[in-house]
């Protein structure tokens, strides 16, 4: 079975039916690990690709499915198979409709019944891993290395990142390794490979280029959402203390924003997501009910007109602008500084300033955002709003009821004055501000102000919004990011998952809706100065007490170098590369061609890719073409002079070209005086044959001088050589 001395011109099928191991027996033992790679069989090679391509897809990969690959992939090493070998066909048969019957139920089950994009990827996932339980022959291969490069491309249908594309190009060049092996299974040294591997790349590169710059960027024909319902973002549909806490240590990217003008100050960079006006004693969450979602192609609303009165005249006219690149959250709302409005037709804006896309956000987003400031959110509140956000559990925190009854009448019932207490009190009880603060009771705002004191931005908002409710102040909660940093360019802002951030909106009569931060109260520096400069000032102690704390604040620090020039690399990709639409192709390179129709968008493209492909051929036949020594062109060119008449008159490839030379002055020596006019003796006199004779005789001479005499160790451009290389052209013309 393990016999080395098999023929290798069926490796494939050996290896693929139990036949035998491959045990590489011509492969050095001092060769370097990348020769020994190379010159695995096509059979390892195609097993590698299926790891290879697999792998990157377990981020959205049910753990099932991976599992079902890991088991399919081992099942096909030749030393499984070889014991096998004898059922091997009807055993693999039967685990090959299992495992996909199997798999289409756990599909069905997994996804909820819901055919999304997710489910389709792991349905061709699961095709492919069927497929290589009748892996037995070098058409089968062919087979998983054409669907393989289907599975490799659906990875772009769920994220088109930097990341995502290096995956993707390592992903293509193993398959192309698993195509070239499989077409040439006998070279058991691996020699040449990588050579091929080259030539196929870089003539597919130039082409790879002008089909990039010049196809139509056409909008897409159809559209499949993700069917999964986990969110991926910083901020939920809900908030409780410690969600934001956890949040707080991740450096990963939320979204990039890009402004037209001079960006706001650094505390006033409120990122608004999510209007929490419903409590039932732990969780905040949104109201549905009181939404009224607008998109600015209708009508304006009531709501929306009074807010827009409400501004200078100047705002109204002409509101700041900037662009924002969202990262997938798998959730329909946006964030936009106060106030937002997005001028696009799949986002509207609810009642609250909520902007929502129609569907969720699955890939990266770049949307323009109109900033309205100062505007006075319902500076009338109805009935109904005002009920809404003064609703408390009937019961629950007794302690903080009590707390604000007390302060509330302190304050000579005044809002502004009572809010002006709360913060007062807050400093003379030191509360600290931490990204680990201790679990709270299910009596979550008086364990927080009378236990722990120490939390995080949600439990200051939640916790001074459920203390003005208790006042009968109309209060609600907002969720979004706060701050952010500028990128290593400093033209682009940055907003982060630790930016994550909960503030206070309250009613105040004459006002309407204002904002008030309580996390300012403790920790002004979060604000103004912004969340990471605020976990350089403090250290460790950021993150807790103890060894624990230290080394996360280590590895923060660790990695946060390596996010940025991550982060820097996949914007450019994704403002450059990913970006690169419709919009970015009329403005910059049809214009610079003068291309008014996507015809001659489509010629553009066909007569350069022509020409590209016609440079890559000539390139191609001028380095393969034969080269030839100066002294021998003369004679290639009277050798393809005598093959047009007569072809046993032409040198063979074997053939030396003294020998050669000798063979053709015998040709003219056996010419008769009666023979036959053709090209060698178109006169055949005695004299012409003598001519030809004398010709056929310098050339030798010249020849021998040039080759391999006292001139074959001169330098070309000695004026001897050149003389001599003058002499043997001008006996070839005569004899021709």
């Amino acid at each position: 079975m393990t016999d080395s001395k098999l023929p290798t011109h069926n490796t494939f099928e050996q290896l693929a039916l139990g036949q035998r191991v491959s045990t590489q027996s011509s492969v050095a033992t001092n060769d370097k690990w990348y020769n020994k790679l190379l010159a695995l069989p096509a059979y390892y090679w195609v097993l590698i690709t299926q790891v290879i391509i697999i792998l990157p897809h377990a981020a959205h990969l049910p753990l099932w499915l991976m599992g079902f690959a890991l088991v399919s992939i081992i099942a096909q090493l030749p030393r499984i198979k070889v014991k096998q070998a004898r059922h091997l066909k009807r055993l693999y048969q039967g685990m090959q409709m299992l495992g996909f019957l199997l798999g289409l139920a756990g599909l069905w089950l997994t996804y909820n019944r819901a055919f999304g994009l997710d489910m389709g990827v792991a349905f061709l996932v699961l095709c492919l891993i069927s497929k290589l339980w009748e892996l037995y022959k070098r058409r089968d291969a062919y087979v998983v290395l054409n669907l393989s490069l289907f599975v490799l491309a659906a990875l772009f249908l769920m994220d088109q990142g930097l990341i995502t594309t290096l995956e993707v190009v390592l992903g293509t060049i193993v398959i192309l390794l698993a195509f070239i092996a499989l077409n040439d299974d006998s070279n058991t040294r691996g020699d040449g490979r990588l050579r091929t591997l080259g030539v196929l790349g870089v003539s597919a590169l130039p082409l790879l280029v002008v089909l990039f710059l010049f196809f139509p960027r056409l909008p897409p024909l159809w559209s499949v959402q993700l069917s999964g319902q986990q969110a991926t973002t910083g901020v939920s549909d809900s908030m409780s203390p410690g969600d934001f806490a956890n949040l707080g240590q991740s450096t990963a990217l939320a979204f990039r924003v890009q402004f037209q003008d001079n960006r706001p100050a650094q505390d006033q960079l409120y990122w608004r997501g999510l209007v929490f006006s419903d409590f039932d004693g732990i969780t905040w969450r949104r109201n549905r009910d009181q939404q009224q979602p607008w998109q600015p192609s209708e009508q304006q609303p009531v709501w929306f007109e009074r807010a827009l009165a409400t501004a200078p005249t100047k705002v109204q006219r002409a509101p700041s602008s900037y662009e924002v690149i969202l990262e997938p959250t798998q959730q329909r709302w946006l964030f936009g500084l106060d106030y937002p409005l997005a001028p696009h037709q799949d986002i509207s804006l609810t009642s609250d300033f909520t902007l929502l896309k129609n569907q969720p956000v699955t890939q990266q987003l770049r949307y323009d955002v109109l900033q309205f400031a100062p505007m006075r959110i319902d500076p009338e509140l109805d009935e109904a709003s005002r009920r809404l956000n003064l609703t408390l559990p009937s019961k629950g925190n007794p302690k903080a009821r009590a707390l604000a009854e007390q302060l509330f009448a302190q304050a000579g019932s005044d809002p502004v004055r009572y809010m002006q207490a709360i913060e007062r009190w807050i400093h003379q009880t030191e509360f600290r501000y931490t990204l680990s603060p201790p679990e709270l009771n299910n009596n979550r705002i008086d364990s927080f102000l009378f236990d722990t004191k120490a939390g995080f931005c949600e439990h200051y908002s939640s916790s001074f919004t459920f203390m003005l409710r208790a006042a009968g102040i109309p209060a609600r909660v907002v969720a979004g990011y706060q701050g952010g940093e500028l990128s290593r360019g400093g033209k682009v802002w940055e907003v982060r998952q630790m930016d994550a951030h909960a503030w206070t909106e309250v009613w105040l009569e004459g006002q309407g809706w204002v904002r008030v931060d309580p996390t300012t109260f403790v920790a002004p520096e979060r604000v103004e100065q912004g969340m990471e400069a605020l976990t350089q000032a403090q250290g460790a102690s950021m993150f807790g007490d103890g060894a624990g704390a230290q080394i996360s604040y280590q590895q923060y620090q660790m990695l946060q170098t390596l996010r940025r020039l991550s982060d820097q690399a996949s914007y450019y990709w994704q403002k450059d590369i990913v970006g690169y639409d419709q919009e970015s192709q009329a403005g910059s390179l049809l214009k610079w061609f003068n291309i008014s129709s996507v015809m001659q968008e489509i010629a553009w493209m066909a007569g350069i890719a022509i020409t590209v492909m016609t440079l890559l051929a000539l390139m191609i036949w001028q380095r393969r073409r034969k080269r030839w020594h100066p002294v021998d062109r003369p004679l290639v060119k009277l050798s393809n002079h005598f093959s047009k008449y007569d072809k046993t008159l032409a040198r063979s490839e074997n053939e030396g070209q003294l020998a050669w030379l000798e063979r053709l002055a015998s040709h003219f020596s056996r010419i008769d005086d009666g023979a036959t006019k053709n090209a060698t003796s178109n006169n055949n006199t005695p004299e012409n044959k003598e001519a030809a004779q004398h010709s056929i005789d310098k050339i030798q001479q010249d020849y021998r001088q040039l080759r391999y005499g006292r001139l074959s160790a001169v330098d070309i451009s000695n004026r001897d050589y050149q003389q001599a290389l003058k002499q043997l052209k001008q006996s070839v013309s005569e004899l021709l």
